[in-house]
């Protein structure tokens, strides 16, 4: 019982600390508060007991520098060989669902749902409780409030493909875990990556992951890569990667870099020609009427932020954009059939006709 209430206050002490602490300052709170003899306060069988207690309570290496425990007990280096302890505060998160509103308990059960394939598992592990409270208010608003149904709401909303329907591939989430961990911890990570049937091996700087249903990427600029632009990035598929480990060497990551300025810029697109990265100026006619959905979507969710749509006779309209020259530009396209017809320039309109001769060469015997 000795020992349990004496770690016990070790994790007391530590929370109410919120900053890194020394073992020595350890020892002497304890010795202070009673918990070991202060008359043999400089020992090293009292040095040994606390370090005993602190390994205790950090559990196992689960990775480098990550350890398996469930009070949130962070090692860190401090001067020289010693060592610094402190409490994650997220691991001490708690909330009371019986004040929990019930929108929020609403947005947290469908953030479960959602994103429970994507989340660090840890995070997972420390919202569990939260999550499993949500729903407990969930179910309680359900019982007491007919109307509302808020447990039919988060069965009632999900993310959807459009296009073609394709199923997810199964990854290994710790893996997904291991690059959360590198950024956050600004690491380089070394991986073993299957493509086109062979393994290659890659250190890399990660940069961030890219959710694009139904397959998650991770953005990553390969070591010696990184003085050069755009064109280094490059991106992973998170079930490609058969094994991953985090460097002790530091990543060189910006810190201004914003990955979603990166997606901004049509960085995930698929070039027609690799070698052509320049953006034109797309002239298309397009045969509609005014309220069709293809005007209204053009208006609602233009192609670019320079997109001009001016109308030239009753259902005759000229649409004006920047765009690169992309698979995903031609498919739409394509996808657009006799109502659309490209106008300029030329190699957009070349790329088209390439694909269309493709296409029927397939099927013209």
């Amino acid at each position: 019982m000795q020992t349990f209430l004496r770690r016990l206050e070790i994790l007391n002490f530590l929370k109410s600390r919120h900053l890194a602490t020394g073992t020595e300052e350890i020892i002497q709170h304890l010795a202070d508060a009673g918990y070991i003899d202060a008359q043999e306060l400089k020992t090293k069988s009292q040095y040994r007991l606390i370090q005993r207690d602190l390994k205790f309570l950090l559990g196992d290496e689960i990775d480098e520098d990550e350890f398996d425990n469930e009070f949130g007990l962070v090692i860190e280096r401090g001067l020289g060989k010693s060592n610094m302890w402190r409490l994650d505060p997220y691991s001490l998160l708690s909330y009371s669902f019986e004040k929990m509103p019930d929108y929020m308990a609403l947005a947290l059960s469908i953030t479960q749902k959602h994103l429970k394939q994507v989340l660090p598992s840890d995070t997972q592990n420390v919202l569990k409780s939260i999550f499993q409270d949500a729903q407990q208010k969930l179910i309680k608003q359900e019982k007491a409030i007919a109307p509302k149904h808020y447990q039919r709401l988060t069965r009632a909303v999900e993310f959807f493909q459009r296009g073609q329907q394709l199923k997810a591939a199964d990854f290994d989430l710790s893996l997904l875990n291991r690059i959360y961990s590198a950024i956050l911890h600004r690491k380089r990570i070394h991986l073993t990556y299957q493509s086109q049937g062979k393994q290659k091996e890659y250190e890399l700087h990660p940069f961030g992951v890219v959710i694009m249903l139904p397959k998650i990427y991770l953005i990553a600029k390969k070591e010696g890569d990184m003085s050069q632009g755009d064109e280094a990035f490059r991106s992973f598929l998170i079930h490609k990667i058969e094994d991953l480990q985090l460097s002790k060497q530091a990543n060189e990551v910006p810190d201004d870099f914003e990955l979603k300025h990166y997606l901004d810029q049509g960085n995930m697109d698929v070039l027609v020609d690799f070698n052509d990265t320049k953006s034109y100026a797309l002239e298309i006619s397009i045969t509609a009427y005014e309220y069709s959905n293809l005007l209204l979507d053009l208006r609602d969710n233009p192609i670019s932020d320079d997109q001009s749509l001016t109308q030239l006779s009753e259902n005759e309209w000229r649409l004006c954009a920047s765009s690169k020259r992309t698979v995903q530009l031609r498919n739409w396209l394509l996808s657009l059939g006799s109502q659309a017809t490209v106008l300029s320039p030329d190699i957009i309109r070349q790329d088209l006709l390439n694909h269309l001769e493709q296409v029927w060469a397939n099927y013209k015997n």
